[in-house]
């Protein structure tokens, strides 16, 4: 006969199977119980003081619940808490990252590895309901500074400002008290986040490596996620633009722009930003990877044709 509690297993049915001996107590449990139920199986201890029911996974957020029930004084960071987001552009880990204080010893487990620094403030971390207390997409980006490549780094802070939603002021703010001779990252991090092009984020990692390529080879004036508002065709949105010579740069990589409804909407709002001068290119897989130095090449000999074009007519 089961030794739980309704109340104990609504606990661990939403705490991914993870619960500490004091809450199951507070929840009916008896000590006898307990060790009843880890001699019938139906309870392991993970960490001190921490159980689990077998029947839930020890998957990765399994092991989160499990890390900050035993220790609320770390929060689930780096690539684990990009994870926790929905992140992309992760590096491969099956550890556990989390920040702890300095000197602290939090576990011997060696799937949890401490980054050990001055602790995180409140406004810095996320308590969810499941137990699992993360630092915030902010925060999550800054600390991925010390484990992705700049391009990765880049493509990420856009995704964590499109998901967030979080303003550039809140991505800047993060990093200020950080700023010390002994963490160069902190740095990095900004330069990264200045290199973004204006206008709102990337919605695609293809779409961040783009932007950043014509931005570094020089191209004035682009913008990201350009508004307007086209004749026939209503408000449309501009993955990148350069409104100076009314250029728009399309990256079509979702099998949605190769279905028939995609492609029939898609020449619809072209030929409605071509009625009001707008020149739209649009970049296919094939653009890009080894081929994108060309691309780019190709785009800025498009933007000074069009600029050429444009003091020829008068138009400027």
């Amino acid at each position: 006969m089961s030794l739980f509690t309704p109340e104990s297993l609504r606990h661990l049915e939403s705490h991914h199977g993870v619960a500490t001996i004091e809450t199951l107590k507070s929840l009916g449990l008896t000590t006898f119980g307990i060790r009843r139920l880890v001699e019938c199986g139906n309870l392991d201890p993970v960490l001190r003081g921490v159980y689990r029911i077998p029947a839930v996974p020890f998957d990765e957020a399994a092991r989160c619940a499990a890390v900050c029930a035993a220790h609320p004084e770390l929060v689930i960071s780096g690539p684990t808490a990009g994870r926790v987001w929905g992140l992309r552009r992760l590096p491969r880990d099956e550890r556990i990252h989390v920040i702890a204080p300095p000197g602290g010893r939090p576990t011997t487990s060696r799937w949890v590895l401490p980054f050990r620094t001055a602790a995180i403030r409140d406004e810095d971390r996320v308590v969810r309901p499941d137990g699992i207390v993360v630092a915030t997409r902010q925060r999550t980006a800054l600390d991925l500074t010390r484990h992705v490549g700049s391009a990765d780094l880049l493509s990420i802070i856009e995704q964590v400002m499109h998901d967030g939603p979080v303003s550039d002021d809140q991505m800047r703010r993060v990093a200020v008290e950080w700023m010390t001779p002994g963490r160069p990252w902190v740095r990095r991090y900004l330069r990264t986040l200045n290199r973004r092009v204006p206008g709102g984020p990337a919605e695609s990692h293809q779409e961040s490596v783009v932007g950043d390529a014509l931005a570094a080879a020089g191209l004035c004036g682009l913008e990201r996620q350009h508004e307007i508002d086209l004749p026939g065709y209503g408000p449309a949105r501009f993955d990148l633009a350069v409104p100076r010579v009314c250029l728009a740069i399309e990256i079509d990589l979702f099998p949605t722009h190769r279905e028939t409804r995609g492609r029939r909407r898609d020449a619809w709002r072209d030929d409605a930003a071509a009625s009001v001068g707008w020149a739209v290119e649009r970049l296919l897989e094939p653009d890009l990877g080894s081929a994108l130095p060309a691309t780019v090449s190709r785009l800025l000999a498009l933007v000074q044709a069009r600029s050429m074009s444009l003091d020829a007519d008068g138009s400027r």
